[in-house]
């Protein structure tokens, strides 16, 4: 057996309070991963800009760095003013080509194109969209190399100015 020398030495006790640490260590870990990811994985940034600009200067900039935008009605609440929402589908045809060429990738069509909300919120404007870094760390691969080395770049031109502190590309 593989413990055999190290029972005499350190007894059953000494072996199952190692396991019980590993175990609550292990247990630990894959929960602040839950929780961190659960309250990362959609981010929720507040807007400089009125609502109305906002909604008009997000798919200018998109449109000029050769991304398609539609914007997206269904299932949305009616507008209410201080409570307006829009949606918009950003894509690069260009990207999603080169993410969804393997075949093996394929299964990552489902999140692409990239939404974006826009709405008001407590007398505010607010943007939020899938948080692409941790998306693309999570799948890894052909999706992480082309997220962080082309898309994450030109989304923080797309939100420079839009969000508070410019922290877009996280």
């Amino acid at each position: 057996m593989i413990f055999s020398k190290w029972f005499p030495k350190h007894g059953f006790k000494s072996l199952l309070f190692f396991a019980a640490g590993l175990i609550l260590g292990g247990g630990s870990v894959f929960l602040a991963a839950f929780f961190y990811g659960r309250a990362e994985l959609i981010r929720e940034e507040p807007c400089t800009l009125p609502y109305e600009l906002a909604v008009k200067l997000l798919p200018e900039r998109a449109s000029a760095l050769g991304w398609s935008v539609r914007s997206v009605p269904c299932g949305l609440p009616p507008a209410v003013p201080g409570k307006r929402i829009s949606v918009f589908e950003i894509c690069s045809r260009q990207y999603a080509t080169a993410i969804l060429s393997p075949e093996e990738s394929r299964k990552t069509a489902s999140i692409l194109p990239c939404k974006v909300a826009i709405y008001e919120r407590d007398s505010r404007v607010w943007i939020s969209r899938l948080n692409g870094e941790l998306v693309s760390r999570l799948l890894g691969g052909q999706f992480r190399w082309i997220f962080r080395r082309n898309i994450l770049p030109e989304q923080s031109i797309m939100f420079s100015d839009l969000l508070c502190g410019k922290r877009s590309s996280r």
